[in-house]
């Protein structure tokens, strides 16, 4: 399992330092991209000289079952939050890094559990200053092998040095990954704005997994099923299943989408 970082991110560097602390990594004397690597046991901490939605452009030296980047939230209206979300672009557009039209694997089950023990670890400090969320699908990386996704500390620089929430991640990223999580049932989540508000909810309250999510935002008339199916492939879904945001979608929308789920017999739950 491999922890990413970036040298140019702030916030990915905080976090890091608190990894390394949380997991006992030891520096391997190993160099690369300029930085030691880190190891201990099956847990790996690299740190590469691209922001960390640029890594497909770099060579990553080591093969690993999970990715998990450790990374900055960035926003226009300065949402303070922790994050965590899959990587990809679903429409033919890159401007964040990786490939249009391409969405990255990732871990349903690893990701979803990590959004359930953050809501534990940082219960005490949830307030009007700070939420906690899933995020859709959007920006780089798309193209690494591994499954991948990002958690983040959001928005500005001085959370991004706050220690106190980076060791927060730190702590619930070991929880997370101590043990295998339950494979329980996994869906791709459909609608909703940015911070996908009622599949967050919905992870609280349900004993489910969620990979990618599509946002309303992405839905559009020329999105084509090639992309589509690739959330639920990329997701590692065995049967595709949905998780559709009925009123975070126009009705319009609710109608395409019904019409590819009939088209592909994939099941789907509106919530």
């Amino acid at each position: 399992m491999n922890f990413i970082a970036s040298s140019h991110d702030p916030a990915g560097l905080n976090i890091a330092g608190k990894v390394i602390e949380k997991f006992g990594l030891e520096d391997t004397g190993k160099i690369f991209c300029g930085k030691a690597v880190y190891e201990k046991g099956r847990f790996r901490l690299l740190y590469v000289n691209v922001d960390s939605v640029s890594i497909d452009q770099i060579l990553l030296p080591y093969q690993s079952d999970l990715i998990i980047v450790l990374s900055r939230h960035e926003s226009e209206k300065t949402v303070n939050s922790l994050t965590v979300h899959p990587t990809g672009n679903l429409l033919d557009e890159a401007r964040l890094g990786g490939t249009p039209k391409h969405v990255a694997y990732t871990n349903p089950w690893y990701m979803s559990q990590y959004y359930r023990n953050l809501l534990a670890t940082c219960q005490n400090i949830v307030g009007e200053n700070m939420t906690l969320s899933m995020e859709v699908t959007h920006h780089g990386p798309t193209e690494q092998n591994a499954p991948l996704f990002f958690v983040e500390i959001g928005s500005d620089e001085a959370h991004w040095r706050d220690e106190a929430l980076a060791e927060k991640i730190a702590e619930t990223l070991l929880m997370t990954t101590s043990i295998e999580p339950n494979k329980t049932d996994a869906f791709v989540g459909f609608g909703g704005g940015h911070y996908a508000p009622a599949f967050s909810n919905y992870l609280r309250k349900h004993d489910v997994a969620l990979g990618h999510i599509a946002s309303k935002h992405s839905l559009v008339d020329t999105i084509d099923d090639k992309v589509l199916l690739s959330l639920f492939e990329r997701s590692l879904l065995g049967k595709p299943k949905a998780l559709v945001d009925r009123k975070g979608l126009s009705s319009r929308q609710y109608k395409n989408l019904t019409a590819f789920f009939d088209r592909y017999s994939i099941e789907f739950l509106k919530i």
